[in-house]
C-alpha cells in the first residue's frame, strides 16, 4: 500500500511562490475544497492535485486577471482533469472556457473565449518544488570537440 503525499498549507504557499495564507484560504472556499469536510484542531492537507490546481489558479488570477469570484465553476473543473489519471505529456495545453465548467486538452481548434493554460508548465513549477527532475531532453551530438563543429 502505498502511502499518498500530503502537504500543509505553509508547503503550498511555498510551492507557489510564497503566496499569502489568506490568497489560499480563499481559495480553499471554492469547489472541490469547500465539498471536503474538515476538522476542529486539525491542518487541512492537500495533494499533488490540489497543488497544481492552485498553480492554474494562480496564473488565472495572475497572467489573465482573472477575478476569485469567477473562479467558482473553474476550480472544480481544473481539479477533475489534473485528478484524472492520464500521461502527463512533455507539452500539454489546456482550454477553459468562460463559464461552461470544464476544462479540455487543446487538440482542435478553438470557437468560443476562454483562457489556454500551459499545464506542463505548471507541473514542472510544482515538480520542481517537490525536488522531482524534469525529464532528460536530446542534446545534439558533438562529432568534433576539438573545432567545435557538429
Amino acid at each position: 500500500m502505498s502511502a499518498t503525499k500530503s502537504f500543509t498549507a505553509k508547503d503550498v504557499c511555498a510551492a507557489l511562490g510564497g503566496i499569502s495564507r489568506s490568497r489560499l484560504h480563499t481559495w480553499a472556499q471554492l469547489p472541490p475544497f469547500s465539498d471536503i469536510p474538515t476538522r476542529e484542531r486539525s491542518a487541512r492537507r492537500y495533494t499533488k492535485a490540489d497543488l497544481l490546481t492552485f498553480a492554474v489558479l494562480q496564473t488565472l488570477e495572475e497572467a489573465f486577471g482573472m477575478k476569485r469570484g469567477n473562479m467558482g465553476s473553474i476550480s472544480a473543473a481544473v481539479h477533475h482533469y489534473v485528478s484524472a489519471p492520464r500521461q502527463a505529456p512533455l507539452e500539454e495545453w489546456v482550454f477553459i472556457p468562460w463559464g461552461e465548467g470544464f476544462v479540455r486538452s487543446v487538440q482542435e481548434s478553438i470557437a468560443s473565449p476562454g483562457w489556454v493554460i500551459d499545464m506542463a508548465r505548471e507541473r514542472e513549477r510544482i515538480d520542481l518544488y517537490l525536488g522531482l527532475t524534469p525529464p532528460q531532453q536530446e542534446l545534439p551530438l558533438i562529432t568534433n570537440v576539438k573545432s567545435g563543429r557538429q
